[in-house]
């Protein structure tokens, strides 16, 4: 059952990632500037963000089967108008529908792990979870590359809707929420802003988003649409160089992730220590990034995205400090406001690096070094979430003594 879920997720971030080599490509067939290539993905993470507290919040009262459904037909429908797309507004449309049906697939994901698997494997599993969703990334790498290469744009992203709605229907048949003779933890009939008081006001959850944000945020922003340019122009690279960069980066992550949560199964006391040296040792390869003018020598520059990925793959933790700090009947809604840190941290990250990029262009700066200096944005970003996971480290998956206050009069 999980790997049914694990399935649509690798597939998700296919769906989310596919900019990463695309991005040139959809500058030159939609005629876009910085700025209008960012807000393809702005406007998929946004809705992707906005959605994670109700998706999470179905996930605990409708169980994940019947999201993860309504999730990958989303994506389906989503990758074929983005294929067929012939202008900006009905591919931006298309990626509309796939960020919302992205926003489905994870949180439930995990809630099947929760259903499936004892507390004290959760961790292994979600990390797990993100080592497949990481060879979704993979195959958005490389391999996508070369099929739009081969085959060219619409054949490419049609591709990508059939498979994803073949799975959708492997979905429908054989997927159960939970094993039989077993039910899962359900929420009880508060509303939602008071189940989502009642998460927030907990310090664990609020760590676990810090954790997302500050670790998955950077990532997501470099490689779902900033990097591909950014290794072109700044770094020097060739098209088919930069693509093989993007799969060094995923690498880490995917490494990484395994191996954190592996040894969170077995010593969670390490899982905060891991989140604020990863924090740190990301935060000082953007330093690099934006401090250093390039091109940096090969060896530099791999070391420097392989660390940003495996700070991306640490991110997973986030859902076990999540898990670990809350009650099971606030699972789902608790894993859906820490997945919200990262895709927040990568909707203003992008915009902003978009915005300042044309800007300075358009003043003369050379594209090189304004490339540099617009991520900047992500270098700021990254040092405030470092600090504020600072503030919360004492909390991390931590469940409070007594039960959170409900909020029914609140507001």
């Amino acid at each position: 059952m999980w790997g049914l879920g694990a399935l649509c997720y690798l597939t998700a971030l296919f769906h989310r990632m596919s900019l990463s080599v695309a991005g040139l490509t959809a500058q030159e067939r939609f005629s876009l500037d910085a700025t209008g290539l960012a807000a393809f993905s702005v406007v998929q993470l946004v809705l992707y963000a906005v959605l994670q507290v109700p998706v999470g919040a179905g996930a605990d009262r409708f169980g994940p089967r019947r999201l993860l459904l309504a999730g990958m037909a989303a994506m389906a429908a989503g990758s074929t108008v983005f294929a067929l797309a012939a202008s900006y507004p009905a591919a931006m449309a298309g990626r509309a529908l796939i960020g919302a049906g992205d926003a489905c697939l994870f949180v439930n994901v995990l809630r099947l792990a929760h259903n499936w698997f004892p507390g004290r494997r959760y961790a292994l599993v979600a990390a797990l979870t993100g080592m497949i969703g990481g060879l979704g990334q993979l195959i958005a790498t490389a391999p996508l590359a070369a099929l739009l290469s081969t085959f060219g744009w619409t054949t490419a992203f049609l591709a990508a809707g059939v498979v994803t709605a073949v799975l959708l229907v492997a979905v429908g048949l054989l997927l159960r929420d939970a094993p039989a003779g077993t039910s899962a933890p359900v929420r009880g009939g508060e509303p939602l802003r008071v189940s989502l008081g009642n998460a927030w006001r907990n310090r664990g959850t609020r760590h676990a988003m810090w954790t997302h944000f500050t670790l998955m945020g950077g990532f997501v922003s470099f490689t779902a649409v900033l990097g591909q340019p950014y290794l072109v122009s700044t770094q020097g690279r060739t098209v088919a160089a930069a693509s093989g960069l993007l799969g060094v980066m995923v690498l880490g992550f995917v490494v990484a992730s395994t191996a954190a949560g592996q040894l969170a199964s077995r010593r969670p006391g390490l899982r905060a220590p891991l989140v604020a040296g990863s924090a740190v040792a990301g935060t000082l390869c953007w330093v690099v990034l934006v401090v250093v003018p390039g091109p940096l020598p090969q060896a530099v520059l791999a070391t420097v995205l392989i660390v940003i990925g495996a700070a991306g793959g640490v991110s997973m933790l986030a859902f076990d400090l999540a898990r670990s700090a809350n009650h099971g009947h606030q699972a789902g809604i608790a894993s859906g406001v820490a997945n919200m840190g990262g895709f927040m941290f990568a909707v203003v990250a992008e915009l902003a690096v978009g915005v300042l990029l044309d800007a300075l262009l358009a003043h003369g700066v050379a594209a090189p070094q304004a490339h540099r200096l617009a991520f900047g944005v992500v270098l700021a970003m990254s040092v405030a979430g470092t600090a504020r996971l600072a503030t919360l480290h004492r909390h991390a998956g931590v469940l409070p003594q007594r039960p959170e206050p409900v909020l029914a009069h609140a507001g």
